[in-house]
C-alpha cells in the first residue's frame, strides 16, 4: 500500500476516493463510509457508491484491498465473502463522546488507521461549539474506549482530561501566525540592513577606486605639465641667451681676426685614414 509508508492516515482523507477492481478494471464507485469493529478497533471494510444519486452501495472488505494510491483504491473481490464482523460493524461518524463520569464532553470527528493492517491507532475529537474552534482537535487511544454504539462512545474521563492536541485551534493558529510574522519581519529587517551595508560597502569601494584613479590621472597630468613647463623654460632661456649674444655681436659687424696661420684645404684632397 503506497501511502502506508507515510504512517497512519485519517479515514476522512480517503473519503470520495475511486475504488477499482484490479481484475476487471471495473469502477465500483467512490468510497463513502468505513465499517468498523469497535470492540477490536479494526476497520473491517467500507462502502462505495456510484454517483451521488445511487441508492445502492457496494461493500468491500479490508482484506480485499490490494493497494491505496493517490487517485484510487485497488481491490480484489474474487474469492472473498462478506464476514459477520463486517455485518456487525459500525459506521463511526459524529458520535457524541461521553465520559465514564456521565458527561457529554465532545464529538468524534475522525480517526486514524494503519493502511497495512486496517487497525485504528487514534480517535480524533473536538469540543462542542466555539470551544472546538478555539481549542482545535484532540486525540485519545483506542484503549480509552469503554463502549460504543451508533449514537455515542463512552471514553474514560482521565483520557479526555489528558488528551494531546492533534490540530491547533484558531487561537493557537493566530498566535503561531503572529510568531511567524515576527520572525519573518526580523528576517526582512536583517536582510534590508545587510543589503544596505553591502551597498554602502560597494559605494565606499567604488569611491576608493575612483579616488585612486583620479589621483593617478592627476599625477600623470601634473607630470606632463611639469615637463612642458621645463621645456618652455629651456626654450625661453635659449632665446634669451641668443638675444644677449646678438646684442653683444651685431650680425653686420666685422668678425674679429684670430691670429694664426690660415690653412687652405683642397676640396679634392683625400685625407688618409687615421688607422692607416
Amino acid at each position: 500500500m503506497t501511502e502506508a509508508e507515510n504512517g497512519p492516515i485519517r479515514q476522512s482523507q480517503l473519503h470520495g476516493r475511486l475504488v477499482i477492481d484490479i481484475e476487471t478494471t471495473e469502477e465500483l464507485g467512490n468510497l463513502t463510509q468505513f465499517v468498523v469493529d469497535v470492540q477490536h478497533h479494526q476497520v473491517e471494510g467500507f462502502l462505495c457508491r456510484k454517483g451521488l444519486l445511487s441508492l445502492s452501495s457496494t461493500p468491500v472488505m479490508w482484506v480485499q484491498v490490494e493497494s491505496v494510491g493517490q487517485d484510487s483504491i485497488l481491490v480484489r473481490r474474487s474469492g472473498n465473502v462478506i464476514s459477520e464482523r463486517f455485518d456487525e460493524g459500525l459506521v463511526l461518524e459524529s458520535q457524541a463522546i461521553w465520559s465514564d463520569s456521565g458527561n457529554n464532553v465532545a464529538t468524534l470527528v475522525d480517526y486514524r488507521l494503519d493502511l497495512t493492517t486496517g487497525a485504528i491507532t487514534q480517535y480524533v475529537f473536538a469540543f462542542p461549539g466555539w470551544q472546538g474552534l478555539t481549542e482545535g482537535l484532540y486525540t485519545f487511544q483506542p484503549e480509552a474506549v469503554v463502549s460504543a454504539g451508533k449514537k455515542r462512545i463512552m471514553v474514560r474521563q482521565t483520557a479526555l482530561d489528558n488528551a494531546p492536541q492533534f490540530v491547533p485551534g484558531i487561537q493557537d493558529r493566530v498566535v503561531d501566525a503572529l510568531h511567524q510574522d515576527v520572525r519573518q519581519t526580523r528576517q526582512d529587517v536583517k536582510g534590508a540592513v545587510d543589503g544596505a551595508r553591502e551597498v554602502a560597502g560597494q559605494a565606499q569601494e567604488q569611491a576608493r577606486k575612483l579616488g585612486e584613479q583620479a589621483k593617478t590621472q592627476f599625477g600623470q597630468v601634473f607630470g606632463q605639465v611639469r615637463q612642458r613647463s621645463k621645456q618652455l623654460r629651456s626654450q625661453v632661456n635659449d632665446r634669451f641667451a641668443d638675444a644677449a649674444s646678438n646684442l653683444q655681436n651685431p650680425p653686420n659687424s666685422p668678425q674679429p681676426k684670430v691670429p694664426g696661420t690660415t690653412i687652405d684645404v683642397d676640396s679634392e684632397e683625400i685625407w688618409p685614414d687615421e688607422d692607416a
